[in-house]
């Protein structure tokens, strides 16, 4: 079985502390090893999508930023609280391997209203309907 939801949240909880802790230039298979007790019974399945989204934000992630950066008004992306600006990173990296755009964006907003600030979802949601519609 294959957990999409649960899967974007490992992916945002693994982004989040290799955002924070500024870890971009590590291998992302060692990243997810090291904290692999907090992702007890990820299947393979799972771990493909995780370690597809984390390779793509880690390769492209300049291009990702620019992109998120443009659609920002008014705002620098440093300025973006970090779990908004990595549900942002998600969102977008997912739209390059899964053509169900609404599907993300939903996801996101739901994460966003689950882990981020009282107005993250408004944030999410707008700039990924602008972004990868």
């Amino acid at each position: 079985m294959f957990r999409i939801k649960y899967s974007r949240e490992i992916t945002l909880k693994l982004l989040y502390q290799i955002d924070l802790m500024d870890l971009f230039k590590l291998d992302v298979e060692d990243i997810f090893a090291n904290n692999a007790f907090f992702f007890k019974g990820v299947n393979d399945l799972e771990k493909n999508f995780i370690m597809t989204l984390l390779n793509i934000i880690k390769d492209d992630r300049e291009n990702i930023d620019t992109l998120i950066s443009k659609n920002l008004r008014g705002w620098k992306l440093e300025r973006l609280n970090p779990i908004d600006r990595n549900l942002l990173r998600i969102g977008i990296a997912e739209s390059k391997v899964n053509d169900k755009k609404i599907v993300i964006i939903d996801d996101l907003v739901r994460i966003a209203k689950k882990y981020g600030s009282e107005d993250s979802y408004k944030i999410v949601n707008a700039l990924l309907d602008s972004v990868i519609k």
